[in-house]
Protein backbone atom coordinates (compact mmCIF):
# COMPACT_ATOMS: atom_id res chain seq x y z
CA UNK A 1 0.00 0.00 0.00
CA UNK A 2 1.48 3.42 -0.79
CA UNK A 3 0.03 7.28 -0.60
CA UNK A 4 -1.51 8.21 -3.44
CA UNK A 5 1.02 10.92 -3.86
CA UNK A 6 3.61 8.64 -4.57
CA UNK A 7 1.81 7.24 -7.50
CA UNK A 8 3.25 8.80 -11.27
CA UNK A 9 1.12 9.84 -14.36
CA UNK A 10 -1.41 7.95 -16.25
CA UNK A 11 -0.94 5.19 -13.39
CA UNK A 12 -4.43 3.55 -12.42
CA UNK A 13 -4.84 2.40 -8.98
CA UNK A 14 -7.23 1.23 -6.53
CA UNK A 15 -8.55 3.47 -3.43
CA UNK A 16 -7.54 1.31 0.26
CA UNK A 17 -8.45 3.93 2.52
CA UNK A 18 -8.76 7.53 3.06
CA UNK A 19 -8.19 8.51 6.78
CA UNK A 20 -7.56 11.54 8.35
CA UNK A 21 -10.03 13.56 6.01
CA UNK A 22 -12.27 16.72 6.55
CA UNK A 23 -15.54 15.15 6.95
CA UNK A 24 -16.54 17.81 4.21
CA UNK A 25 -13.34 16.59 1.63
CA UNK A 26 -14.38 12.62 2.58
CA UNK A 27 -18.37 13.71 1.44
CA UNK A 28 -17.19 15.56 -1.64
CA UNK A 29 -15.01 12.79 -2.94
CA UNK A 30 -17.32 10.20 -2.28
CA UNK A 31 -20.61 12.93 -4.04
CA UNK A 32 -17.62 12.22 -6.87
CA UNK A 33 -17.31 8.07 -6.65
CA UNK A 34 -13.99 8.19 -4.91
CA UNK A 35 -13.89 5.95 -2.04
CA UNK A 36 -12.40 2.98 -0.74
CA UNK A 37 -12.70 -0.15 -3.68
CA UNK A 38 -13.03 2.57 -6.16
CA UNK A 39 -10.29 2.96 -9.07
CA UNK A 40 -8.67 6.30 -9.97
CA UNK A 41 -6.27 7.11 -12.77
CA UNK A 42 -3.65 9.60 -11.75
CA UNK A 43 -3.81 12.45 -15.11
CA UNK A 44 -1.14 14.37 -13.54
CA UNK A 45 1.16 14.10 -10.36
CA UNK A 46 3.93 17.31 -10.33
CA UNK A 47 5.71 16.13 -7.35
CA UNK A 48 4.64 18.41 -4.43
CA UNK A 49 1.63 16.05 -4.05
CA UNK A 50 -0.80 18.43 -5.61
CA UNK A 51 -2.56 16.33 -8.58
CA UNK A 52 -5.40 15.99 -10.58
CA UNK A 53 -7.00 12.45 -10.82
CA UNK A 54 -10.06 10.81 -12.74
CA UNK A 55 -12.70 8.75 -11.59
CA UNK A 56 -14.86 7.72 -14.64
CA UNK A 57 -15.65 10.55 -16.89
CA UNK A 58 -14.64 13.19 -14.11
CA UNK A 59 -11.16 15.31 -13.75
CA UNK A 60 -10.98 16.50 -10.38
CA UNK A 61 -7.85 18.42 -8.79
CA UNK A 62 -6.36 17.87 -5.23
CA UNK A 63 -4.27 19.65 -3.31
CA UNK A 64 -1.29 18.06 -1.04
CA UNK A 65 -2.92 17.46 2.36
CA UNK A 66 -5.74 15.53 0.84
CA UNK A 67 -3.46 13.49 -1.57
CA UNK A 68 -1.26 12.49 1.47
CA UNK A 69 -4.49 11.00 3.46
CA UNK A 70 -5.35 8.59 0.38
CA UNK A 71 -3.59 5.19 0.39
CA UNK A 72 -3.69 2.53 -3.08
Amino acid sequence: MQSLTEMKDNTVCTVKWMLGLPDETEKALRGWQIHPGSEIRVICNDGSGLMIIGSGTRRIALNAETTGHIRV
